[in-house]
């Protein structure tokens, strides 16, 4: 039926009751007959998501884009995707830009060891200009490292390689699964999800909580949820199964 492709925090999931509702509603689909496609797309790292699933009521995704579009995994087989590490690996150099960063003399903190990866450069950087982010991003570039910098909820910043966000990924994950771009679905509910609602053709939800900076970067035709988290999402996807297969929530 469709590729859904989330983000996990303030999306689906602030808690154990919004779990339980998202995953109540995804086992009706999965029940359905023609089951979608599960990606969960999250800044989390990959450890770190598969400790949140395997703790809470989560319904099991049929793959994780983990770490901001740097890392894939197919979550039935338990294996990377390393084709998509061979897609970022141009250009690109972790010990760089994190020695940049480090003598760039800005009020910057480098987030723990378990938030990076060898594609994923993070920081926190709070309350912070684009002009000052844009600095950064000239230094770097100015190294001859090709980087872009995903700047969220006013304090993270992560700099990763040029091909690497969530909508690149989620993208290039479509192409090898065959799925056209019109048949992929995306939510979200901050900056660092904006790339997923600029895939060409796709469709997106944004809940109700979502950042200014979301509803200011993407287009008009994204459902704006009128229900915050989970509740939007479930909002989103009803109301695009109703538009396309108007009885599929008829008994029997």
């Amino acid at each position: 039926m469709f590729l859904f492709s989330t983000d996990i925090d303030g999306t689906i999931y602030d808690g154990p009751e919004t779990a339980e509702r998202f995953s109540e509603f995804w086992q009706r689909l999965r029940d359905s007959g023609t089951p979608p496609v599960l990606c969960y797309n999250t800044g989390r790292s990959l450890a770190d998501t598969r400790d949140l699933i395997s703790r809470t009521s989560l319904p099991e995704p049929d793959y994780i884009i983990a770490g901001v579009g740097t890392e894939m995994f197919h979550f039935g087989q338990e294996a990377m995707i390393p084709e998509w590490g061979d897609e970022l690996s141009g250009g690109w150099d972790f010990e760089i830009v994190k020695t940049i960063v480090l003598e760039s003399g800005v009020d910057i903190e480098m987030q723990p060891p378990e938030c990076q990866n060898p594609f994923k450069c993070s920081w926190f950087f709070f309350e912070k200009e684009p002009s000052e982010i844009e600095a950064l991003g000239l230094a770097i570039a100015e190294a001859g490292v090709q980087a872009q910098l995903v700047y969220s909820s006013n304090r993270d910043l992560d700099i990763l390689p040029c091909g690497a966000n969530k909508g690149n990924a989620i993208g290039w994950l479509a192409d090898k699964l065959g799925t056209p771009t019109e048949n992929v679905l995306v939510a979200g509910d901050s900056g660092n999800d904006a790339s997923m609602f600029d895939l060409k053709n796709a469709s997106g939800i944004v809940v109700s909580n979502a950042e200014p900076a979301l509803f200011a970067a993407i287009a008009e035709r994204h459902f704006r949820a009128t229900d915050p988290c989970a509740d939007g999402v479930i909002e989103g996807i009803t109301l695009r199964i109703e538009t396309l297969h108007p009885d599929f929530f008829q008994p029997g």
